[in-house]
């Protein structure tokens, strides 16, 4: 009997665990904030003419961009083998029922407009959440494997997976959260990027204050394919990608 409120983990809570303590690339954060005003003023444009969309589908698209034109930052390192994707396809963190997010997989999100991104994300959510209920049902069904070392040795064999990475979590994650900025540490992909909540703050234009919308976004990279000089060529690629007059 449980006692002071303890319980035990259900097997899907266990598996999560485990998969937790495996993806633990070494990793740096990088940082930068940007002028969303032009962005604002497209999200602005898009909902007169009828689509309905936000800073997550800009930031999706300024990612994918940024990966796109800097072909030697897309690339993942998964074991001893270099890996270089041929189609930019973004992972979107979609809030679920646990503490890992599911995601939802962009493929060639570089090709698609910001209209089709807010499309596709708005029919697909539904779908990936669906998909994780599932998941999360098996794994507390089936997912009965007693010992946490056997099941991180599962773990390990499975994210030794090129292909198991890119289905799942894309070639590059995105997400965007309700504060000011946020960073992680665990990630599947060869980073993750988080877009923070838009807000008004003074700002120096010209040597003059003036208040401005600015959002803040953070690069968690694996270390193993980004330095400080890539960090830096992608986020200034993002940045002028979000703050480009439409």
């Amino acid at each position: 009997m449980n006692k002071s409120g303890d319980e035990s983990l259900d097997f899907a809570e266990r598996w999560l665990v485990d998969s937790l303590r495996v993806i633990r690339p070494s990793f740096a954060a990088y940082q930068v904030t940007v002028d969303m005003t032009n962005g604002l003023a497209t999200l602005e444009a898009l909902r007169r003419a009828g689509t309905t969309a936000s800073a997550t589908h800009l930031l999706i698209r300024a990612s994918a961009i940024a990966l796109a034109q800097n072909p030697a930052l897309h690339q993942s390192i998964v074991g001893s083998r270099r890996i270089r994707p041929d189609r930019v396809d973004i992972g979107l963190s979609v809030t679920g029922e646990t503490f890992i997010a599911p995601v939802l997989v962009i493929e060639g999100a570089d090709q698609k407009t910001i209209a089709e991104l807010a499309e596709e994300t708005a029919r697909r959510v539904p779908e990936v959440r669906a998909a994780d209920r599932q998941k999360l049902q098996a794994l507390r069904r089936w997912g009965w494997m007693p010992f946490g070392f056997l099941r991180r040795a599962v773990m390990r064999v499975v994210f030794a997976s090129a292909s198991f990475r890119q289905k799942n979590a894309g070639t590059f994650q995105v997400s965007t959260v309700p504060v000011e900025w946020a960073a992680t540490s665990v990630f599947v992909a060869s980073g993750v990027l988080v877009g923070g909540q838009v807000g008004s703050r003074v700002v120096a234009l010209g040597g003059v204050p003036a208040v401005r919308p600015m959002m803040t976004i953070t690069l968690s990279g694996d270390h193993n394919v980004w330095d400080g000089r890539a960090a830096a060529r992608f986020l200034a690629t993002v940045k002028s990608e979000l703050e480009r007059p439409s």
